[in-house]
């Protein structure tokens, strides 16, 4: 999802950065893709699990540019984590990665976007609000950052627009059993999952042709969230 946006927002234009923790050689392999087009493209290793540190990174790169116009928060951490489950200690670093994260990069590149009159994209999902039992940690940051975006869609105003997208299914993992995935298309409306480009798409709209929505989560499901 990560790699679709940054493809898309170089194809309508955009000079990206984006950041990385692993695999490396696809990253470079992203930052010549995007070069090749004519775009610039920063790929930059950042563990947003220590924001602080990850920040500090993030902007000796960017700053310099002395420019930011859009900032998508997509990095995430998707782990189970029930009541019973002894792992709940990733919950510290779902809450690091998908909350303070976001925040810090915001309060880092304030100037930046009022400057540019950006905007920000969260990844948010539809958990946030429909948590499973078997998620409890990781649905409630995403609940997190559904609040953080409301709060931050208040306080840039007007020049920045804050924006959070819910998608429902966009790629199945691996080893989702195929029953399952039937199970769940049987309660889309659209009867399809959705693709990493609608959400990409979805990312470009908002920081174009989207100016005057603010403070909205856009439940980018197919339906499946008014079944």
């Amino acid at each position: 999802m990560g790699r679709a946006i940054v493809e898309r927002l170089a194809a309508g234009g955009y000079d990206v950065a984006f950041t990385y923790l692993t695999g490396g050689k696809a990253a470079e392999e992203l930052s010549g893709l995007v070069r090749s087009t004519g775009r610039r493209c920063l790929a930059i290793e950042a563990d947003l699990t220590q924001p602080g540190a990850a920040v500090a990174q993030i902007a000796a790169q960017l700053e310099p540019l002395g420019r930011l116009d859009v900032l998508v928060n997509s990095a995430s951490i998707y782990r189970p984590g029930g009541l019973q489950d002894p792992a709940l200690p990733d919950s510290t670093r779902m809450w690091t990665i998908h909350v303070e994260s976001p925040l810090l990069l915001c309060q880092r590149f304030e100037k930046f976007l009022r400057a540019a009159r950006g905007h920000v994209v969260n990844m948010v999902d539809l958990l946030a609000e429909r948590p499973w039992p078997k998620y409890l940690a990781y649905s409630a940051s995403k609940a997190g950052l559904w609040s953080l975006t409301l709060g931050l869609a208040r306080a840039l105003a007007p020049e920045v627009t804050v924006n959070g997208i819910a998608p429902g299914v966009v790629e199945w993992p691996e080893d989702y059993p195929q029953v399952e995935r039937e199970n769940y298309l049987k309660r889309v409306p659209l009867a399809r999952a959705g693709t990493p480009q609608d959400v990409a798409d979805l990312v470009h709209f908002l920081c174009t042709s989207g100016s005057y929505l603010t403070g909205q989560i856009i439940r980018l499901d197919g339906g499946r969230s008014i079944t």
